[in-house]
């Protein structure tokens, strides 16, 4: 896992990391095109000109991933989640818990916050960058507003936006950025197989993003008699390609426990990880080493991995027309670089791909 270096990136990129250094700006782009990447950039040119940064997210697993490629450009960098930043903010400026609308802890009450500190003058000299910024509640972007926290937000509109999440309109809205939105229209990720594929799903404007040249093996569909014949395939890609990153990403955790046993019995333990969320067992991965990495698809959005084989296709039972279905499929085929499989044990393939012509989607019985 490396960032690449300021020298390769490209014009579309580096016009991100030149933004100014004040103010709110909101950049956005096609599945594929750095943004993650990106965001560390910026935090980094940030933080050289001496401002006060934090890099945030709302997941826990991208806070991860984005913490352990930060270090590549500089140590002087806050890597956090949104959730941390919010009570550390409102503990220095309060010595208090923010007023929350639920008993779990996870729903602030936007509304009292932001009375709070329009009657306290609260202010915070902080900038934030922020990625996968579609993911955090309105709520907050009004609150950064009133704190007079320069905002940078990194999103993607390509999956469902659902009641405590964002549209890009509403961020700009919100934070009145100083210019419109910057938008990275190249997929830099995907082989153009890969992206050709995952283009049967996209939605709305960004169905015309450019298909990038590099090519690549044709993404397979497996039809399999078990978990276990599935992962003894992975096992074998594993011993051919050594120095790729794997991604096997569930539908369940309950197929991902499963899955980790099987590659254990496998033989394959020292070179797995696994993340689920509150389970202290499986509670980070870690990007540098172990490249055979199990997740969930609620922890999938901004990472990659050189190779994707998802092994529980059968559970994807949504009507395949539903645009929820297509931008979860859209988002699970560009989490790969190079390859992409998916396996399905019921007699009938499922009908989110079977409608995909062999041209684009190569089947095979294992």
């Amino acid at each position: 896992m490396r960032i690449p270096s300021l020298l390769d990136l490209e014009s579309e990129q580096r016009a991100v990391v030149d933004l100014p250094l004040h103010g709110s700006h909101v950049v956005t782009g096609t599945p594929g095109a750095g943004k993650s990447v990106l965001a560390v950039y910026r935090a980094w040119a940030l933080a050289t000109a001496g401002r006060r940064v934090a890099l945030v997210t709302r997941a826990n697993l991208l806070h991860q991933y984005l913490a352990q490629l930060a270090p590549d450009l500089t140590e002087a960098l806050q890597v956090t989640t949104y959730h941390l930043w919010v009570r550390a903010f409102w503990d220095r400026s309060f010595r208090s818990e923010p007023p929350r609308t639920d008993e779990e802890g996870w729903s602030y009450d936007w509304i009292e916050m932001q009375r709070e500190c329009i009657e306290r003058r609260a202010r915070s000299n902080s900038h934030l960058v922020i990625d996968e910024g579609q993911n955090l509640p309105l709520g907050f972007y009004q609150l950064c507003r009133i704190l007079g926290v320069g905002v940078t937000v990194f999103a993607d509109e390509n999956q469902l936006i659902h009641d405590d999440e964002s549209t890009i309109a509403d961020i700009c809205r919100t934070l009145t950025p100083n210019t419109d939105p910057l938008v990275l229209w190249e997929n830099r990720r995907n082989s153009r197989e890969i992206a050709t594929l995952a283009s049967e799903f996209r939605v709305g404007t960004w169905s015309e993003v450019p298909i990038p040249a590099r090519r690549g093996s044709t993404p397979a569909l497996l039809k399999v008699p078990s978990l276990r014949a599935f992962l003894t395939g992975v096992s074998r890609y594993f011993n051919a390609h050594p120095d790729r990153s794997i991604g096997i990403i569930c539908r369940s955790v309950r197929v991902l426990r499963e899955a980790q046993s099987e590659l254990t019995a496998l033989g394959l333990a020292k070179h797995t990880q696994a993340y689920v969320y509150d389970d202290p067992y499986r509670a980070a991965i870690d990007f540098s080493t172990q490249p055979i990495r199990l997740l969930s698809t609620a922890s999938m959005k901004g990472l990659e991995f050189d190779s994707v084989f998802v092994p529980d296709l059968d559970a994807y039972t949504e009507d395949p027309t539903g645009v929820a279905a297509r931008l979860r499929l859209l988002l699970l085929c560009t989490r790969a670089r190079e390859d992409l499989h998916f396996a399905h044990r019921g007699d009938q393939e499922p009908a989110i791909l079977s409608g995909i012509p062999d041209s684009l989607l190569a089947r095979h019985t294992g």
